[in-house]
């Protein structure tokens, strides 16, 4: 009866639509660039289109905001300006100004982020924040609103902060962004934090279900004529000097690695990217983890050369599984260490309706493993407005000699316009794999639906892999499956109390096995989660679990669960403050059943910022195992040191420690941003073994690296 409701529903929201109009704005250009240094004085300003016709979105949805924000907006042929006046009756008191770091979370600060659509299509952008303390932030907008905070480009940034609020200036080149030159209109927004009374206001867009980079709910920017992207090339050399010592075996070597990347607009939105002897000497460590189960972890992407147009390769609306393409299987071994790429030719972007992303890479001999080619290319059509159909090819096998091939379909269908502006989305795809490997062919299909709304928002999806599924450039944990799961959630929103935000969770997650056997389910009964005025938030649930063994599993050496039908149940507590304060923590805590014996969950984060020069942050998790076949406690901490002399500078030292591989590793790392595109670091990685009561130092590695860009 439930399934019967929930499909008449969404069959009446479907056939009912109701527009919005975005607002517009007319762009002039300008002969006398601003000087980006913060403070809005400039000619440039005097002329240029100008709004303040800001609305609140939360926690008032659609009210007018408690403090006043303005911005401008002008352009030449090489930038496009926005300067955004965030006014404050508080004044500097009421500014929270902590994060100054390139790339770090926003979630302490004010800040203002403009948004751009360049194609005015509603499925792709790019987004550019800066904060109250000058911290820049830039990403990617995926399938209308999904965010890739990995990229990475050239652009300019700077804010002021005086007793009446803060002033933020950008410039944004046009050789940064893939565009249509014919085309005069831009999708565009602005929004503004109010950090302290957690109050978010936009431009465009006011509902509080979609994120200020939902791209269907932009205003638009007009006028924009004679934008130059020059011959479209940029030389981007780098270098890196690395020592690598092991004092274990008293090795010392010293590399130096000279790489090239070269960047041709092949047209204004269409881009081919070339790389030799690329260098990942920059690229952030990965966050530690312990895994207590049975199948793989997921790590993501931190390498700038993969991160670059990522969208452009996704496909069926799939997260982490099964992928159909994975670009940490391309110049990674599946124990982490590096596999030199000799050579990889990239080509991104977009040719009418059509979206493009081809990757060829050539990858070095490694550990009986030849010198491989391995082979991605992902198309998508834009039909229906808002949707589209798509294919996706890999090739080759980075594992092993023989060979692997995938091939895939998806439509991606989505409606922004419903019935009193709600949004409906549904993604279904076809895989196929044919694998050495596995020495067979097989398949993956998954479908999903979405309806992001409120008070009611839901989330459904059907995942079939056959056994012998096997993407050898893709991620798929675990096949031989189907996997059904179910997430419901529902809103009460209050005003003027303490709490302003109450919500409750159903969900459930079934895993069958291919002849629908029960293999594995969770039950999420109401999930209760409170959020205060400040930020502050408390959430409950509890849980039931049933797991089918059908092999006995050795979780620890020597500690083997035996082959059964285990059931068990758990409870869990999170808690925790808002980060807009100098103090910050979150505890999460559960307990319960764990297969045949019990198991206790206690993490707790710790983060202090005495000013937005320094930052530091504690992570500890203890999970405490009892069972009758043994017992063990997995512990993982991780500490991290955060100076930023200025948005340009910064020093950081990452220790992560955990008891089952007893090692600690130490990751220092400087960066300096001579100005944006030119960069030097300074890396070292430092290993410790922490077995028994020594410690003792085990592998080193420093490196040097030089990272420069010319544009022609």
């Amino acid at each position: 009866m439930y399934a019967r409701f929930l499909m008449a529903a969404t069959l009446c929201l479907m056939a009912t639509a109701g527009l919005r109009a975005a607002p517009s704005l007319e762009v002039r250009g300008t002969t006398t660039p601003p000087k980006i240094d913060g403070i809005i004085d400039d000619l440039a300003w005097r002329d240029a289109a100008h709004s303040d016709s800001f609305r609140q979105v939360y926690p008032e949805e659609n009210f007018a905001p408690t403090e006043h924000t303005e911005f401008w907006i002008t352009y030449d042929s090489d930038n496009v300006y926005i300067a955004v006046r965030s006014h404050d009756t508080a004044g500097l008191a009421g500014i929270r100004a902590y994060s100054m770091q390139h790339d770090q979370e926003t979630d302490s600060d004010d800040f203002t982020r403009i948004v751009l659509d360049t194609f005015h299509r509603e499925n792709d952008g790019y987004y550019f924040d800066l904060t109250a303390a000058g911290g820049k932030h830039e990403g990617l907008i995926q399938n209308k609103e999904e965010p890739n905070k990995q990229w990475d480009c050239i652009w300019y940034g700077k804010v002021t902060r005086d007793a009446a609020g803060w002033s933020a200036e950008f410039a944004i080149p046009v050789k940064s962004v893939a565009f249509d030159p014919a085309n005069r209109n831009w999708g565009f927004n602005v929004s503004r934090v109010i950090r302290r009374k957690q109050e978010y206001v936009r431009w465009s867009g006011y509902m509080r279900t979609k994120t200020a980079l939902f791209l269907p709910e932009l205003g638009e920017i007009t006028g924009l004529t004679g934008l130059h992207q020059g011959r479209g090339i940029d030389l981007k050399p780098s270098a890196s000097i690395s020592h690598n010592s092991n004092p274990t075996g008293d090795e010392k070597t010293y590399e130096f690695k000279p790489s090239l990347d070269l960047v041709w607009h092949v047209t204004p939105s269409l881009a081919a990217t070339l790389t030799i002897n690329t260098d990942f000497a920059d690229a952030e460590v990965d966050d530690r983890q312990v895994n207590l189960g049975r199948f793989a972890l997921f790590y993501p992407e931190k390498r700038s050369f993969f991160t670059q147009d990522a969208t452009l390769f996704t496909f069926g609306g799939i997260q982490t599984d099964p992928l159909p393409f994975f670009s940490r299987r391309i110049g990674l071994a599946e124990d982490g260490t590096q596999v030199n790429i000799l050579a990889g030719l990239k080509l991104t972007g977009r040719a009418g309706p059509l979206t493009v992303g081809l990757l060829d890479v050539q990858t070095d001999a490694h550990e009986g493993v030849d010198s491989k080619n391995l082979l991605v290319g992902r198309t998508a059509f834009q039909v229906l407005d808002e949707s589209s159909v798509g294919v996706i090819f890999t090739h080759g096998d980075p594992r092993i000699n023989g060979k692997n091939t995938l091939v895939g379909a998806d439509f991606n269908f989505a409606n922004s316009h419903l019935a009193d502006n709600k949004t409906l989305s549904a993604h279904a795809s076809i895989q196929v794999t044919d694998s050495d490997y596995t020495g067979s062919r097989s398949a993956a299909g998954t479908f999903s639906i979405t309806y992001p709304n409120e008070p009611f928002e839901l989330n459904y999806s059907f995942t079939r892999i056959g056994t012998d599924f096997d993407p050898a450039l893709g991620f798929v944990p675990r096949t031989g499956i189907n996997q059904l799961h179910l997430w419901n959630r529902y809103r009460w929103y209050f005003q003027d109390h303490l709490i302003n935000v109450i919500e409750t969770t159903l969900e459930t997650d079934n895993v069958s096995d291919l002849h629908w056997r029960p293999l594995e389910h969770t039950y999420w009964f109401p999930t209760f989660e409170a959020d205060t005025r400040s930020g502050d938030y408390f959430y409950i649930n509890y849980s039931e679990h049933r797991e089918v063994l059908d092999a006995p599993f050795e979780i620890r050496p020597g500690i083997v669960i035996p082959d059964n039908n285990y059931r068990w149940n758990s409870v869990r507590i999170i808690t925790g403050s808002t980060l807009s304060r100098p103090v910050d923590f979150r505890l999460n805590f559960s307990t319960g059943g764990f297969y045949s014996g019990h198991r206790t969950d206690t993490q707790l984060q710790l983060g202090w910022r005495p000013s937005h020069h320094f930052e530091f942050r504690v992570n500890g998790t203890l999970r405490q195992i009892r069972l009758p076949e043994g017992n063990f406690d997995s512990q993982l901490l991780a500490a991290k040191i955060i100076y930023t002399v200025t948005p340009d500078l910064q020093f950081s030292l990452l220790s992560q420690y955990d008891n089952f591989s007893e090692l600690m590793g130490v990751n220092f790392r400087i960066k300096w941003t001579v100005q944006p595109g030119n960069d030097l670091y300074f890396i070292v990685n430092q290993g410790y073994d922490t077995e028994g009561e020594n410690f003792r130092p085990t592998q080193n590695v420093s490196s040097l690296k030089a990272a420069w860009t010319y544009r022609f």
